[in-house]
């Protein structure tokens, strides 16, 4: 199995895993994979399929709601707006992606939520289900950040691994 396929594959595993591990309402797993997989899938459609199976794969676990359609839009967004920006790995630029993640998840979800749940439309009861939305927000935030720390603390180790590996097999270095 070729490097890129079995990273592509790496990913998309961690993708579903992360969507069925956490309870249905935290996705900031998901979000930090989706921001972590951005750097080692380059396409983004190719990324962007893998998010939608695994999310298709939860939805039939967990249940469709006519909701989820914005969830689906959010991705989307999401996804767009991460190639838009040079791909440059550090933890500063996954933190920053990790927050454009949550607020157009924030969003779009919630005013999806609004527009599925309600038969009303106010601009009172927009602003309620945001106001409600915001503790999940904050915390959807934090866990987000802390996942995306983890897993550049899992990669530095992992290529300092690497490196110790390499060098103690008495390969010639260059």
């Amino acid at each position: 199995m070729n490097r890129t396929m079995f990273t592509e594959l790496s990913i998309f595993l961690l993708l579903i895993i992360s969507k069925l591990s956490s309870n249905f309402l935290n996705i900031s797993p998901f979000l930090a994979v989706i921001v972590i997989g951005s750097y080692f899938i380059h396409g983004k459609y190719r990324l962007l399929l893998m998010i939608f199976t695994a999310q298709l794969f939860s939805d039939l676990v967990y249940g469709l709601h006519v909701s989820n359609l914005s969830v689906y839009l959010s991705y989307l967004i999401i996804v767009l707006i991460i190639y838009r920006s040079e791909i440059i790995y550090s933890l500063t630029k996954s933190m920053l992606h990790g927050l454009q993640a949550n607020l157009v998840f924030f969003i779009i979800s919630n005013f999806g939520h609004f527009l599925a749940y309600n038969s009303e439309y106010t601009l009172s009861l927009i602003a309620e289900t945001y106001s409600l939305g915001l503790p999940f927000g904050i915390n959807l935030l934090l866990s987000t950040i802390v996942f995306i720390i983890v897993f550049h603390a899992l990669l530095a180790v992992s290529r300092k691994q690497l490196v110790k590996s390499r060098s103690t097999r008495g390969e010639p270095r260059t």
